[in-house]
């Protein structure tokens, strides 16, 4: 990529496997993945591609998405380095859209700042935060978030300060990058944050496959209602399409038995929501995102 000749900053690979940039290890070559380490770095590399028309995929830690196995076939663009700070100021906690949200949740427990402790565990960054409302049970990102920074395609700044907590939409408009956000936590006893955030952790471990190779929750909940309920019921658990099956543990995660393609993964899905819609005349949304594929999701 000519523009990039070790500009501070940027890294550039080409024909990069998409696979190793995912949990659920399935995906395709990108063109280019490009990693940038500052604010400067990204509108440099932003104003490039926009001047070369290409597509751009920004990626935290593909930990929602399902990537073709076609690949991305044009530049796929991670916040890394300074991109990635943790700043505490008061009750406000800053952090690059390229933090994980375990390295800011703990930054938070240390300052022993509260409100942070329903992330523990889940494997996204600030960025995917924001773009999903991530959350559980006991909180959602959209219920601590003060501030988010982003850029435009055409780089400019926008900063976003009212938020509406609605189940896994995005907190900033889709087609804007997310370079930072501010949270607003309170002042707890570190003895307090600790429980729950050991409490977050231990139900995680009880009632989700972690350490395998998964995406998350492959479905939103329907209002009043679980996925995870509905595909049990269905008896789902254990289905597979080559070497993509259906958890044992929760009915609404798919996991990559190693070899899985991502085409396995999209096919089981379908199979999966055609059940309960059959069933139950519900109609699943996707919660991953489905980047790459000729046609949206079907069944």
């Amino acid at each position: 990529m000519s523009f990039l000749e070790n500009p501070a900053g940027i890294t550039v690979h080409e024909h990069v496997p998409l696979a190793g940039c995912t949990t659920w290890k399935t995906g395709g070559l990108a063109r280019y993945l490009i990693d940038v380490e500052s604010l400067k770095a990204l509108r440099e590399a932003l104003l490039y591609l926009r001047e070369m028309r290409m597509r751009i995929l920004a990626l935290g830690n593909g930990s929602n998405v399902l990537i073709a196995d076609a690949g991305f076939d044009g530049a796929v663009i991670r916040l890394r380095g300074r991109a990635a700070f943790t700043k505490v100021s008061g009750e406000l906690l800053e952090a690059g859209a390229g933090a994980p949200l375990g390295v800011v949740a703990l930054t938070a427990a240390r300052a022993s700042l509260g409100g942070l402790e329903f992330s523990c565990g889940i494997p996204g960054t600030v960025g995917g935060a924001v773009m999903t409302n991530a959350g559980a049970s006991s909180g959602s990102t959209a219920l601590v978030l003060a501030e988010a920074r982003a850029l435009t395609i055409d780089c400019e700044d926008v900063i976003f300060d009212v938020f509406e907590d609605v189940y896994r939409q995005p907190l900033v408009p889709p087609g804007h990058i997310v370079t930072s956000a501010t949270f607003r936590l309170g002042h707890t006893s570190p003895e307090s944050i600790k429980s729950l955030m050991s409490e977050a952790r231990s139900k995680r471990e009880a009632t989700q496959p972690v350490g395998l190779a998964s995406a998350g929750c492959v479905f939103k909940n329907p209002a009043g209602d679980s996925a995870g309920r509905l595909l049990e019921e269905c008896g789902v658990k254990g289905a597979s399409v080559g070497r993509a099956s259906v958890s044992r543990v929760h009915a609404n995660f798919i996991i990559n038995n190693g070899g899985a393609r991502a085409d396995d993964i999209k096919k089981l899905m379908g199979l999966m929501a055609l059940e309960v819609e059959s069933r139950f005349a519900v109609r699943l949304e996707p919660e991953v995102r489905l980047i790459g594929f000729e046609e949206e999701f079907s069944w």
